[in-house]
């Protein structure tokens, strides 16, 4: 897979795609779950390829479309970004 994703400063971001497309993959990367196999990842130019998911200015949370039931689709969604 050969991506290339730049997202300016308060952008949302929303990655799309059928079951097995990779991105899951991609997220898991970003966050720093997983080392790529080849290329580099870069945040505002510095690599962070070998750099700890805990010393990365971002995370991802798993959720489905109800991960809280008892909240509306736009509440779940809401949610995540509100603890950040």
């Amino acid at each position: 897979m050969d991506i290339s994703l730049s997202v300016e400063q308060g952008e949302f971001l929303t990655l799309l795609g059928p079951s097995g497309c990779g991105k899951t993959t991609i997220l898991r990367m970003v966050a720093g779950f997983e080392t790529p196999s080849a290329g580099n990842i870069l945040l505002d130019g510095e690599d962070i390829t070998n750099r700890p998911a805990s010393k990365r200015p971002m995370g991802m949370v798993f959720q489905s479309y109800a991960l809280f039931p008892h909240m509306t689709a736009e509440q779940n969604i809401a949610f995540g970004m509100s603890i950040k």
